[in-house]
This record gives C-alpha cells, structure tokens and sequence, in this order.
C-alpha cells in the first residue's frame, strides 16, 4: 500500500512542487482542490471520474499511460513530458 504514503506530503511536476496532499487523500493543485486519492490507489476527479491510479511498486498512471511515480521523500512526482 505505497500510495497511502503519500498522504500529507507535496506534488511535483518535475523540480516544481505544485500542490500537495493532505491526510485524507485530497489532492490540491496551485491551491485547488483537484482530486482524490482513494485509499485503494485510485485518482478520482470529481469523487467519481476516474483519472488515473497509482500501482503497487509506486507508478502513477493517468489515463492508463505511465505518468509518474511516488519518490523516495513519499511525493508524487509527475513528469513534466507527460503532463505539461
């Protein structure tokens, strides 16, 4: 369960943190509420949109394309190529 890690910890695109998760899930993004991280590693827009997810050795997908990972600090780290 890696991604439950994640929790309370920041968001990068890259070096640039851009938002951060808090200790229930709750993903924000510039200060926005921009989704949820269920607690079995899903990514949910709008608590029903499913956007992507996070596997169990720590990948982050988006739209089933490999997006990203969990660092070793326990942040979501996305890759400015894929998301920008």
């Amino acid at each position: 369960m890696l991604f439950l890690d994640v929790y309370g910890h920041d968001v990068y695109i890259g070096n640039e943190m851009v938002g951060s998760i808090n200790k229930y899930g709750v993903i924000y993004i510039s200060g926005k509420h921009f989704g949820t991280l269920t607690s079995d590693g899903r990514i949910l827009i709008e608590g029903k949109y499913e956007a992507g997810y996070i596997d169990e050795i720590g990948d982050v997908y988006l739209n089933n394309k490999l997006a990203g990972h969990i660092t070793e600090s326990n942040d979501l780290y996305f890759s400015p190529k894929v998301v920008r």
